[in-house]
């Protein structure tokens, strides 16, 4: 327990400091930071962390497959929830895309060490290229070629599999760049979280708190059954499991923010999930170990 709140507690210190910003600063450019983020800051985490892996390739196609599995099924039970609920259909993304960067990564490291940490490499990086692919056409509504041929992300991810794949070594200058560019990408975009939050009603948090319910349950069963039908064993499972329940990622807020959608429900799930993984996460790794 004390471990998870360890990692936990310092998103949320962030949160609160743009929560206090808004009150105490001047005003917050989230437009500005959001394509920072998208456009800069990631990409260079992406492509510096893929570059300098030293995980073998070949033992992480199963999970590969495993993760696109767990997505297209999650995508189609969120889907069918918010349509039936007469929501914004678009918003399923927000329910698939967990934090399994920040979060998940330190979890699956704590509990199955470098093992574990190679196979949860593998799943962030899966989501990431699906999330600003398929993920940012359906939050925008429209499928654009272009836009994601455009996307500073997706070029990230595979020039940074290519150079793994390749065993090169770019110029120090590149990876050093890199390094310093992807280690503000974390607390940018949580105190860009916190600002967002405090723009949420009263009168929302019981929805937003049912809702957090509906997908940390959905996201508990999928992961389990996904696991199970597919016969992942061991770390392999435990990665699997752990990286499809974490709490909804702050990337939905971003995307939600830059196509117009419903940025304070997302940010709501996003704090209300956050919350629950204090509770949840240990029973979860409980189970698993």
């Amino acid at each position: 327990m004390l471990q998870i709140v360890n990692i936990l507690a310092p998103g949320m210190l962030l949160a609160i400091i743009g929560l206090l910003w808004v009150k105490l600063g001047p005003p917050f450019p989230v437009n500005f930071v959001s394509t920072l983020v998208l456009n800069v800051t990631m990409p260079a985490l992406l492509f510096h962390t893929l570059a300098t892996s030293v995980v073998p390739i070949s033992s992480l196609w199963e999970m590969a497959f495993a993760t696109l599995v767990i997505h297209i099924v999650f995508s189609a039970v969120a889907l069918l929830t918010l349509k039936l609920s007469g929501k914004d259909w678009r918003l399923c993304i927000s329910y698939v895309v967990g934090n399994t960067g920040n979060l998940g990564l330190p979890v699956c490291f704590f509990a199955f060490g470098e093992e574990g940490l190679a196979y949860a490499m593998t799943f962030f990086s899966i989501q990431c290229i699906l999330l600003f692919s398929l993920g940012d056409a359906i939050y925008a509504g429209s499928i654009n070629f272009q836009r994601m041929l455009r996307s500073p992300i997706l070029h990230a991810i595979w020039i940074g599999v290519v150079v793994r794949l390749l065993d090169w070594q770019p110029p120090e200058l590149i990876m050093n760049s890199t390094s310093l560019l992807g280690q503000i990408v974390i607390p940018l975009m949580l105190i860009t979280l916190g600002v967002s939050l405090a723009g949420m009603r009263a009168s929302m948090l019981h929805l937003t708190v049912f809702w957090s319910f509906v997908r940390t349950g959905l996201a508990i069963a999928i992961g389990f059954s996904v696991a199970e039908l597919l016969g992942l064993e061991g770390v392999a499972r435990g990665v699997l499991i752990i990286e499809t329940v974490v709490p909804v990622a702050v990337f939905n807020y971003l995307l939600a923010v830059k196509h117009g959608r419903d940025s304070s429900e997302v940010s709501g799930m996003i704090l209300v999930t956050h919350i629950g993984a204090i509770f949840y996460l240990p029973f979860v790794l409980g189970l698993l170990l």
